[in-house]
């Protein structure tokens, strides 16, 4: 009976081992239509699934201990591009809705460029993917900012002479595009959902670009965890 339960014991570890291992590539705490449904960067490995052996949620206590269980993942993780290997992983913590818990972005950085890699949301314990077109998939000059009005963030990014602007609402767990616009400073070009607008009727959407307040990249430290996360 005892080598019985020994045989059991370690067949149940065997199973476990290998279902984790055959499920990589999903998201903690989604479900499975929403795992299938969720943006994923095409141009790079996926590091986001710790479902348990049964394929269950993993439950966290709040919105800080699923974020700080997130980073410290990333943080194990290479972030390195097939063309830049020293870039790494940065986040940015901002309450888009204003509704007293921040999303979680997860950014790869290097010496000044950015490509937004992924964003969560916290929803019945659980650290949520959002379902979202925010990444440019390669890494560009630019940032995100608070949009006019407090709610919802905007998205900048340069590609040559051209500066492309994305402004992003959350609605449940879809962070989504709701407006486009682009500028060429130097002939004076304004344009909104591809449509000429004056430079006024631009900013009033997009905002004055010397007056944005960015949204902060924060390298993924045990200090910036618990100063930036824990003490939200």
């Amino acid at each position: 009976m005892r080598k019985y339960a020994l045989f059991t014991g370690l067949l149940g570890i065997v199973l476990a081992a290998f279902t984790a291992c055959y499920d990589v590539g999903g998201t903690t705490g989604l479900s499975e239509t929403t795992e299938t449904n969720a943006f994923i960067d095409s141009a790079f490995d996926d590091y986001e699934y710790h479902a348990n052996a049964n394929n269950e949620a993993v439950h966290t206590t709040s919105w800080q201990e699923a974020y700080a269980e997130k980073l410290s993942y990333y943080a194990q993780q290479p972030a390195a591009t097939a063309n830049i290997e020293a870039t790494e992983w940065r986040f940015i913590l901002h309450d888009i809705n204003q509704h007293e818990i921040p999303q979680l972005f997860l950014v790869r950085y290097y010496d000044g460029l950015v490509s937004f890699h992924t964003a969560y949301s916290f929803e019945d314990g659980n650290a949520i993917r959002l379902k979202s077109s925010l990444c440019v998939g390669s890494l560009l000059s630019g940032g995100m900012y608070i949009a006019p009005g407090g709610t919802g963030v905007i998205r900048y990014f340069s590609t040559g002479i051209v500066n492309h602007y994305d402004k992003f609402e959350l609605f449940g767990t879809t962070l989504s595009r709701t407006v486009n616009g682009d500028t060429v400073p130097t002939v004076d070009s304004f344009r909104i959902n591809a449509f000429p607008v004056t430079e006024e009727e631009f900013e009033y959407m997009f905002g004055c670009y010397d007056e944005k307040v960015l949204l902060v990249l924060h390298e993924i430290t045990e200090a910036n965890i618990r100063n930036i996360i824990f003490e939200w």
